[in-house]
């Protein structure tokens, strides 16, 4: 007879192994790294607001995501593939060494250089008419070609940042990624206020930021000095990194489609406003999925050599959905009160941006639960399924995109784009099912799902942003007509303290979910001896 396994001890082993640990560390120093670049443009978004109009927002957006679908096709297997031969040795088995690994990695940059010139170029003698199918007829071919070369450059840095996160050396990913930023933002608040430039402005200075992370990439990684088109070590690797570029492809299609649909049908004023809501709802890609992410692969072949793997990552995708769902809760709270505080324009021109945040932020947190979805694939090497997964997620999203814009509008985009997020998740663990079954905990993922939508009807019913906003703004306004003159309820407040309630709540709500059983006995007995033991160690030195 077969016995159980022992959830209890899987739940200790995960929390004890020190694999949750080690990707925190790592995650929290790109974290910073990610706050000093991406976390910190953020800043910049009320010089968009103040200076583009709600129509060239859009275009932006989405010619930025045109150019990351190029590099997609270019580059996305590459550093996937290196990682897994250096982790497993690949096809020939057993983790690389000395010399070789040396060989591997210079094989593997001289590809990602190769993929650059021939795709990235192609692309860029090809601008004028990819921009103007993007933006279905606005001639900014010259800006899509800059962003174009500017992603060839980073394509090229992939490898390398890839050695390092396998290294465990997060320090220099952040040196990059600052030093990128800073450049990104001294030449876009100069082309934007000094020279006028516009979008093309925009684009040169994301062209010179990437030159920049090359030169950082070369010095940090000697191997980058000594690229070679090694065909021997690079056709292993391609069999296992392109059958994920298809994937890559069909996941920045449904981030694209959304902003051709809304050009599409000439409705380029509530996709500007779909593209500012998405700024904020992307915080979660930012702060979390983004550093997570980056140390993920070399953490979870790690975690894959563990009797119990299966239903580790399974109690991962919990703990996910639980922090993420809390920040998503967050964001969506305080989304009013971001959308109007950074709303520069004279006549308000993004007001109502922050319709769709919720349902955008939901939206990234399933994409977070993808990525844990899909890593049987990665660690088997059956990559293919992962491209089924994501193209039929994106046909879907297409559709819906078709159907609810014109209805709909930005709400319309936002659960297309949830409703696909959600559907990948699930194919990715149905097509895992044969080659690598993950033991995901329904019950647990059910209780964050209804605890955080529930939470934010109630916040909603009683506490709209309708009467939170503005100079004007009800205490409680919330719970009926504004009351008459006089009544003791009729106290006016300033908008920032008008978002207090909602704040409140999102404050409250991790505290609920704790109360309420989320984290299981021993889970909690280990968080507490984890934590009496860094208290105490102090005091034992002394």
């Amino acid at each position: 007879m077969v016995r159980a396994p022992n959830t209890s001890r899987a739940r200790s082993d995960l929390l004890a192994s020190g694999h949750l640990v080690t990707l925190g560390k790592h995650s929290a120093v790109l974290l910073v790294g990610n706050i000093l670049s991406r976390g910190v443009g953020m800043l910049l978004i009320p010089l968009y607001t103040g200076v583009l109009a709600k129509e060239l927002f859009l275009f932006w957006g989405s010619l930025h995501l045109a150019a990351s679908l190029v590099s997609m096709v270019s580059a996305h297997g590459i550093t996937a593939a290196l990682m897994w031969t250096l982790k497993t040795g690949g096809e020939d088995g057993g983790e690389l060494q000395g010399e070789e690994r040396g060989r591997v990695i210079s094989a593997a940059i001289g590809w990602a250089m190769l993929a650059a010139v021939l795709i990235c170029g192609g692309a860029m003698l090809l601008a004028a008419p990819l921009a103007d199918f993007v933006l279905q007829g606005e001639s900014y071919g010259a800006t899509l070609a800059m962003l174009l070369a500017a992603q060839g450059l980073r394509i090229v840095t992939y490898p390398a940042e890839g050695v390092l996160k396998l290294r465990f050396q997060s320090l220099p990913i952040v040196f990059m990624s600052f030093g990128e930023f800073l450049i990104q933002l001294v030449g876009t608040v100069l082309a934007l206020t000094v020279f006028d430039m516009g979008l093309f402005g925009m684009a040169l200075a994301s062209l010179l930021a990437a030159v920049l992370r090359l030169a950082l990439g070369w010095h940090y990684l000697p191997e980058m000095r000594r690229p070679r088109l090694d065909l021997s070590r690079a056709l292993p690797m391609a069999r296992y990194g392109l059958p994920l570029m298809p994937g890559a492809v069909a996941a920045m299609l449904l981030s694209l489609s959304d902003r051709w649909f809304f050009n599409y049908y000439g409705m380029q004023g509530v996709g500007g406003l779909y593209e500012y809501g998405d700024k904020w709802a992307r915080l979660i890609e930012i702060l979390m999925i983004t550093p997570l992410v980056a140390m993920w692969p070399a953490v979870y072949f790690n975690i894959a050599r563990d009797k119990d793997a299966q239903r580790q990552f399974g109690r991962i995708a919990t703990y996910w959905a639980g922090g993420a769902g809390c920040f998503a809760f967050l964001i969506t709270m305080l989304g009013p009160t971001l959308t109007e505080a950074f709303d520069t324009s004279g006549n308000r021109e993004f007001a109502g941006a922050a319709a769709a945040i919720g349902v955008l932020s939901a939206g990234y947190v399933c994409l977070g639960l993808i990525e844990v979805a899909r890593v049987g694939f990665a660690i088997t090497a059956h990559t293919k399924r992962t491209a089924l997964a994501m193209g039929v997620a994106a046909l879907v999203n297409l559709a819906l995109n078709a159907w609810l814009i014109p209805i709909y509008g930005a709400l319309g985009a936002a659960w297309a784009t949830l409703i696909a997020y959600a559907l990948a998740a699930v194919l990715c663990l149905w097509l895992s099912r044969r080659v690598y079954p993950q033991r995901w905990q329904w019950g647990r993922l059910a209780h964050v799902a209804i605890l955080v939508v529930g939470a934010a009807w109630v916040v909603e019913l009683y506490f709209p942003p309708a009467n939170l906003l503005g100079s004007d703004t009800w205490l409680i306004g919330a719970f009926g007509d504004i009351p008459p003159q006089g009544a003791l309820w009729s106290l006016r407040l300033p908008a920032a303290v008008g978002a207090i309630p909602r704040l409140l709540a999102a404050l409250l709500l991790p505290l609920l979910l704790l109360a309420t059983g989320f984290l299981q006995r021993d889970e909690l007995r280990l968080l507490a001896a984890k934590l009496e033991a860094r208290l105490t160690r102090p005091r034992e030195s002394l």
